[in-house]
């Protein structure tokens, strides 16, 4: 790849340039590429805090929406209750305006009654007033009649049988007359004790109407306190569902950056995983042995590799390819001076065929720490330094997580 390079800085000398610019961007803006243990552990520092504050939050929410919808069924229960009463007070309003009714038509059927015996004591009172006057004259000529003497009889052209008969006649004429009177003497005070009871009932029934009247408008106020406290209570509900639409929006938006800053924090823990194609090969050179490529060394054993030989001149210092913990330090038969370092998550990246040792077990190293040197002696047999990756005890292509562009492939 190297050669192409050349190959293109022959041709066009400025295309080397800008394609090396734009691959060290690239490196140098990824942001989790070619970070340091440090860095990314107070990027995870303030991935964790951050994740904490959000989760507190989102919890705070979750409370504020349990709340807020415990407020909507208190609230809906008032509003059932106040329906009900209202319900009530219409019915009770609709008996209220049919007893009014019914004691309106009865006052206006006492009214009649009072009007009606009214004019029977009226016409009563007249035909008395005429039968007054009829006695009076009656009376009248009976006393210029005088009373049956000598000389009424001496010179009256009747008999005295007939003279008794008419005197008796006449009498009785006056006392029939005085019975009439007396008789409706009796009716128009009855007439006049039944109209004083009729006023009297109507009175009654005058306080009747009102109480009952005054009672429809205690009535009608309180429906109206009840329609305006429905009023507020279904607005009460409308914000208290607002708050919880406001709050279910405001704990999507939590949990999806929330989401977000646990992806960041898993990226950054399985950095390894994320930064697969981007780790820088342990040694630049060139590659002479592929994965699972049959080779042979000096003492004509061949074997399958299960990693990669990189050939790089004699000094040349190894580094390690990304952050983790140094597993083993030391000699590995069928190895030699070997180097496992664990990347997290069950990554680990075994270095061999090493002059010398530069690391420690247990020892915390980062992305270009060294970690061996490269020597003759080293290589003496097999030539190159072996490289290999794992996950678990599962070997993987190590050319499929470097940055080939700093290894010359073979073809």
């Amino acid at each position: 790849m190297l050669r192409n390079y050349y190959h293109m800085d022959r041709f066009y000398p400025s295309a080397l340039w800008l394609t090396l610019i734009v691959m060290v961007l690239i490196f140098t803006t990824d942001p989790l590429f070619s970070e340091t243990i440090e860095q990314r552990q107070a990027k995870k520092d303030h991935i964790s805090k951050g994740i904490k504050k959000y989760k507190i939050n989102i919890g705070r929410l979750q409370e504020g929406i349990k709340e807020q919808e415990e407020q909507i069924r208190q609230t809906r229960k008032v509003e059932l209750t106040l329906l009900t009463e209202l319900q009530d007070i219409d019915t009770r309003l609709v008996e209220q305006n049919h007893k009014l009714a019914a004691l309106d038509a009865r006052m206006q059927k006492q009214k009649e009654f009072v009007a009606a015996k009214k004019a029977e004591g009226e016409q009563a009172a007249i035909f008395l007033r005429g039968t007054q006057e009829h006695v009076q004259k009656r009376m009248q000529a009976f006393y210029k009649l005088g009373r049956l003497g000598l000389i009424n009889i001496t010179f009256s052209n009747q008999t005295l049988p007939e003279l008794l008969r008419f005197q008796d006649s006449f009498l009785a004429l006056i006392k029939y007359d005085q019975q009439v009177i007396d008789t409706y003497r009796r009716t128009i005070e009855e007439l006049e004790q039944a109209v004083e009871s009729l006023k009297l009932q109507e009175s009654i029934f005058k306080e009747i109407i009102a109480e009952n009247q005054l009672e429809q408008e205690k009535l009608d106020e309180i429906k109206e306190e009840k329609e305006r406290l429905l009023t507020r209570i279904r607005t009460q509900t409308k914000l208290h569902e607002q708050a919880v639409s406001e709050m279910e929006s405001a704990t999507e938006n939590l949990t999806s950056t929330l989401k977000g800053l646990e992806d960041k924090g898993k990226k950054l823990e399985q950095s390894f995983l994320y930064n697969k194609g981007k780790h820088p090969p342990p040694v630049k050179g060139k590659v002479i042995t592929r994965f699972n490529q049959n080779s042979t060394n000096l003492l004509g054993i061949s074997s399958v590799s299960k990693g990669i030989a990189i050939d790089a001149p004699s000094g040349s210092t190894v580094k390690a390819i990304h952050e983790g913990k140094v597993h083993y330090s030391g000699y590995l038969r069928g190895y030699g001076n070997t180097v496992i370092v664990n990347h997290g998550h069950q990554y680990y990246s075994i270095t061999s065929r090493l002059e010398r040792l530069l690391v420690e077990k247990d020892k915390r190293v980062t992305e270009q720490t060294p970690i061996g040197l490269m020597g003759d002696t080293a290589t003496l047999l097999t030539p190159g330094l072996y490289f290999e990756l794992r996950k678990d005890t599962d070997q993987l292509d190590p050319l499929k997580w470097l940055d080939v562009s700093a290894l010359i492939l073979s073809p």
